[in-house]
């Protein structure tokens, strides 16, 4: 028996096609055609929306008003806490009050120059 060997197709090179082969144009059509499309990543989804007819300034006050809310729950979790946990629980205490006097701070100024 003999083995069967593979007899590459004679084919004749036509010269216009041989100058496409390379070419840029070529290129983009086999990249459009045969590459699989880049999905985009999906739209990041938002717990909270915020009006987008918000002002500066009832924005700083809401962000008050939670900051003011925030302070009272790490008050009322550090009251029952020793130790390092109520240390975490003042420092975070600290920070949130640091934060709501700057935005009460940024009202204020806001007001001044309104008037």
């Amino acid at each position: 028996m003999t083995p069967l060997t593979k007899i590459a197709p004679v084919t004749e090179s036509d010269p216009e096609l041989e100058s496409l082969k390379d070419s840029a144009a070529t290129q983009r059509a086999l990249d459009y055609y045969l590459k699989p499309a880049v999905s985009q990543p999906p739209p990041e989804k938002k717990v909270f929306l915020v009006n987008s007819d918000l002002t500066q300034e009832e924005a700083l006050l809401h962000a008050s008003d939670y900051l003011r809310c925030a302070i009272a729950n790490a008050q009322g979790g550090a009251e029952h806490q020793f130790g390092p946990p109520r240390d975490l629980l003042l420092n975070l205490l600290f920070l949130i009050e640091s934060s709501k006097q700057l935005i009460d701070r940024a009202i204020d100024v806001q007001q001044l120059s309104a008037r």
